[in-house]
């Protein structure tokens, strides 16, 4: 009975001791297993973004590639010239003007189409005389003075056949010779055709210009209205306007200097019609043809814009750019893609650039 309370009391005196080491190592053992999770986590986590960044590879390396194309703004441009040769008399503006339609441009000078209307000019005042002249026919002292020769000769006629009448008498009583007889009818039938002669004259003044000569002298006048016409319209190449409203591109010549018929002097860029210019390749066709709009991006205006395809054209042999295998295979071409905005750009001009990305068509 007296070992008992030693034994409690050593109980006592040790079970603090104890209870702290068992403290320690349920601590220790929660922490280990706490470690043990996180890198559990840590180890799923990383597998995790490994699998992700293997499987976005992986999609990356099936989807089509992007192609980054260049394109160039162009417009209409119109190149005004002469009909006529000529001398660059003055010129009424320069290179970046704007101008609008029916402004002067240029001024000619070309003396041979000057001479040229001075001789229509004359040539129509002749026909014009000679058209009146046969409207109004022949004047009233002509016509008298045909009158009067005519009875002139009527009478010489008439006195003519009486004395062919009182030899033909005298012949036959045996008065006079037959070669008298003879001449005295002759000179009867010469005043009687004398005095018909005068009488168609009479007539046919009195009687005005027949319709064929009215048919005639209208005809001179209207060769000579149509060349008077000419020589306006060459005066007129003479004089050269704006036909649209545009920027001035390029003057070709200087004042004083000769220029040639039908090449250009000034060209004209109409900004209200313009296009992108897109060098396609062979074997980039297949990525552009189906698609019916592309968006492309302005840098010089910082804005993108929707543009749709107008036409597609081959460009030339010179063109070519490479062949597709080194030994053998065909030669690329080139085409050009004429695209046209959707939605209308006033700020875009001629010359800027236009940058496309289209992906490349899978097979």
């Amino acid at each position: 009975m007296t070992d008992q309370p030693s034994t409690e009391q050593t109980l006592k005196h040790e079970s603090p001791e104890q209870s702290n080491g068992d403290q320690s190592s349920l601590s220790q053992t929660a922490s280990s297993k706490k470690n043990t999770l996180l890198i559990k986590i840590a180890v799923a986590i990383f597998l995790i973004i490994v699998l992700a960044l293997i499987a976005f590879g992986l999609w990356k390396s099936y989807q089509p590639n992007e192609i980054e194309l260049q394109g160039r703004v162009e417009a209409e441009t119109i190149y005004v010239s002469t009909k006529v040769p000529s001398r660059i008399e003055e010129l009424y503006i320069q290179g970046g003007q704007i101008v609008k339609k029916g402004q002067p441009l240029v001024r000619l000078n070309s003396p041979a189409v000057e001479n040229q209307k001075k001789q229509a000019i004359a040539a129509l005042q002749s026909a014009l005389a000679l058209q009146s002249t046969v409207d109004r026919g022949a004047q009233e002292e002509n016509i008298d003075s045909l009158y009067a020769n005519w009875q002139a000769l009527k009478a010489q006629e008439a006195l003519a056949k009486s004395t062919f009448q009182r030899g033909a008498k005298l012949y036959q009583e045996g008065v006079i010779a037959k070669q008298r007889r003879d001449e005295m009818q002759a000179a009867a039938i010469s005043a009687s055709q004398l005095s018909e002669a005068a009488y168609q004259q009479y007539i046919r003044a009195k009687r005005g210009s027949t319709p064929q000569q009215k048919s005639t002298a209208d005809a001179q006048v209207e060769i000579a209205q149509a060349a008077l016409n000419e020589a306006n319209a060459l005066v007129a190449e003479t004089f050269l306007h704006a036909p649209i409203d545009g920027v001035i591109s390029k003057t070709y010549g200087n004042v004083s200097e000769l220029v040639a018929m039908g090449v250009p002097i000034v060209s004209i860029i109409d900004e209200k019609k313009t296009w992108v210019s897109l060098n396609v390749r062979e074997d980039q066709y297949a990525n552009l043809y189906k698609v019916k709009e592309l968006e492309g991006f302005i840098p010089a205006l910082d804005k993108s814009a929707k543009f749709k395809i107008k036409e597609i054209s081959p460009e030339g042999d010179f063109a070519t750019i490479k062949t597709t295998r080194q030994t053998g295979g065909y030669d690329i071409r080139s085409f050009k893609f004429h695209l046209v905005s959707v939605e209308p750009l006033p700020n875009l001009k001629v010359g800027m650039s236009v940058l496309f990305t289209v992906k490349e068509a899978t097979p």
